[in-house]
């Protein structure tokens, strides 16, 4: 059975190959060879805690077993979690410290778990994996990549050099030295690496891009603007690229192509919208919480009026007046920031194809705005905006406004009347409790009148008339 499951795996039938080695391990369950390929296979068709598994038990009964080290160490990288695999590596160091693949797995860990130490211990393995196997390609990518990362272009072409020497042919390591050469602005030099790749047809945007480039910045302009120009096509979001195209043609042939590649790399390089109003709001969350809101305010707002789509902004503004009490109409400035919110909210808001089902909820409060305006025979009420400026609001305007809201449905309108008359009621007994200073057991109540006396006896020793907030959230359609 163990022979078939190696022949299903060479075939690269892993779920064949996993039942076959699956049966054999049923026979045997502390087989180590059965174990780990149980694990290898369970890998390649993606039952990866089963092979953790596997790899575990064979890791309990020998701890430095080097197979399931390894594999653990590769899954574990493949996985993201570059710790775990760096321990596992650290196990195969101890047993084959020289080992050229033990070292570069543990580079490669430490080059994933950011800059840094981590980069410089990265360094200093990739080089003596290299020295151990100068020949390897892969490390000295890895080691020239590193390297150019740094911006350490003369050490990144010293180990191109030595690649090339056992490797002259290998089109990544040439594209490496292109490179290197461009940072250390031997352009010349650069030219030719790039000029030699596009000559064995490698045409890749890279080599496009900084063929042009070496010959620009070598005084060669005309010489780049085809290699530029086919680099453009292939990608014309990258800055650097349109920079350089329009750089090219603005010193030969065409200027107003030129300025038209100018504006493009501009706007190229303007950050994504989705990006910055993500940004806003994380730093708007950041300023409530830190008890900064009028920071944060003033942000939301200006995030708003450069994108007028994002109604979320506003919408943020607006919660933070959302509770009104009937002493709001003696606070002039908050009154003017609460009458600003809404109306400018509700305004934009009914511009969109958005439901307006539940506007109801702000009639109460503008109604309420119009209804102090009549009486005080004012035409015109002020507005306070987050960026601190005013302006006037016509009430016909607003009433306009509210007659373009959905009436609030009779159910609601019966449901907040009969909650507004159980709250009357409760505070009038809170009021008789007042002035005769009486025990609670003393009045007629009955046992819920009792219970929410008792409850509003013990909100008043705390300071706290619960009460007199639901009131007005049903007041003012909160």
């Amino acid at each position: 059975m163990s022979a078939i499951g190696q022949a299903y795996e060479g075939l690269l039938r892993y779920k064949e190959a996993y039942q076959c080695f699956s049966h054999c391990l049923k026979m045997d369950t502390n087989n180590v060879d059965a174990l780990n390929a149980v694990a290898r296979n369970a890998i390649n068709f993606g039952r990866i805690a089963e092979a953790k598994q596997c790899y575990r038990k064979v890791l309990g009964t020998d701890s430095m077993n080097f197979y399931a080290n390894y594999q653990l160490a590769r899954l574990y990288y493949q996985l993201g979690d570059y710790g775990r695999a760096t321990e596992h590596y650290h196990i195969l160091a101890s047993i084959e410290g020289e080992n050229p693949s033990i070292l570069t797995g543990l580079a490669d860990c430490h080059i994933k778990r950011g800059t840094g130490p981590n980069t410089m211990i990265a360094l200093s393995l990739y080089a003596r994996a290299l020295e151990l196997n100068p020949e390897n390609v892969r490390v000295a990518s890895s080691l020239i990549n590193t390297l150019l990362r740094m911006g350490d272009g003369q050490g990144a072409l010293q180990v191109c050099d030595t690649a090339l020497f056992y490797n002259p042919d290998n089109s990544q390591i040439r594209q490496s030295k292109g490179m290197a050469l461009y940072m250390t602005k031997d352009y010349k030099q650069a030219d030719s690496v790039y000029t030699g790749l596009l000559a064995d047809g490698d045409s890749s945007f890279l080599n496009l891009k900084y063929a042009g480039a070496a010959r620009y910045m070598s005084s060669h302009a005309l010489d780049g603007v085809e290699l530029l120009e086919k680099a453009y096509e292939i990608d014309s979001t990258d800055v650097e690229t349109v920079m350089l195209y329009g750089a090219s043609l603005g010193k030969t042939y065409d200027r107003k192509r030129a300025y038209e590649l100018f504006d493009l790399a501009e706007t190229n390089m303007q950050p994504k919208k989705f990006l910055v109003n993500m940004l806003t709001t994380f730093r708007g969350d950041a300023l409530e919480r830190d008890g900064r809101w009028p920071e944060a305010e003033k942000l939301y707002y200006a995030a708003w009026k450069e994108d007028p789509t994002q109604l979320h902004f506003l919408y943020k503004i607006s919660t933070q007046y959302w509770d009104v009490d009937p002493g709001l109409f003696q606070q002039e400035e908050k009154l003017q920031k609460t009458i600003f919110s809404r109306y400018t909210y509700l305004t934009a808001y009914m511009k969109t194809d958005k439901s307006q089902k539940y506007l109801y909820n702000y009639r109460p409060f503008l109604e309420a705005v119009c209804e102090d305006a009549f009486f005080r025979n004012a035409d015109e009420v002020t507005m306070l905006a987050p960026d601190g400026k005013k302006t006037k609001l016509a009430v016909a305007d607003l009433r306009a406004l509210v007659a373009q809201l959905p009436q609030m449905p009779e159910d609601e309108r019966l449901r907040r009347e009969k909650m507004q008359e159980h709250i009357k009621k409760a505070r009038e007994k809170e009021k008789e409790l007042r002035k005769s200073d009486a025990k609670l057991d003393t009045l007629a109540l009955s046992k819920e009148e009792k219970r929410e006396s008792t409850e509003n006896v013990e909100r008043r020793r705390l300071g706290i008339d619960r009460i007199s907030e639901q009131y007005n959230r049903y007041k003012y359609g909160i």
